[in-house]
């Protein structure tokens, strides 16, 4: 799992492009005063869909409003083409977060979107 770019304020240096997996082991290594891997990353909505779901197994959407906002549901694997296999289920994660990016909403984005965004800490992004 390599870092892209930090968001919603987040910066730390030497970490952009670089997996992140890695530079936690290694801290844990340094720290030596505990014993614990990474089996998986994920983000804040497939991790509150998955706390959810330990309860209630019927959950079936994660949703993030707050900064910004994005989804995930569960599909049935049958109805997802671009994995072999029709048993079971698959988490979706939307990641929508940063739809617009690519200027596709500009035409839509009004002068008061247009400020909102200059004055935002990552200007062009998470429209």
């Amino acid at each position: 799992s390599f870092l892209v770019s930090w968001t919603k304020g987040f910066k730390s240096s030497g970490v952009e492009g670089r997996d992140v997996v890695a530079l936690i082991r290694k801290a844990i290594q340094r720290r030596g005063d505990f014993d614990i891997d990474i089996v998986a990353v994920v983000n804040d909505t497939v991790g509150t869909m998955m706390t959810c779901g330990y309860d209630d197994h019927n959950c079936e959407i994660g949703l993030i409003v707050g900064t910004g906002s994005n989804a995930c549901y569960m599909e049935e694997m049958r109805h997802i083409d671009m994995v072999e296999g029709d048993e079971g289920r698959m988490c979706i994660n939307m990641e929508w977060g940063a739809f617009g990016d690519d200027g596709s909403l500009n035409d839509i984005r009004t002068e008061f979107d247009q400020e909102i965004d200059m004055g935002s800490l990552n200007p062009g992004k998470q429209l």
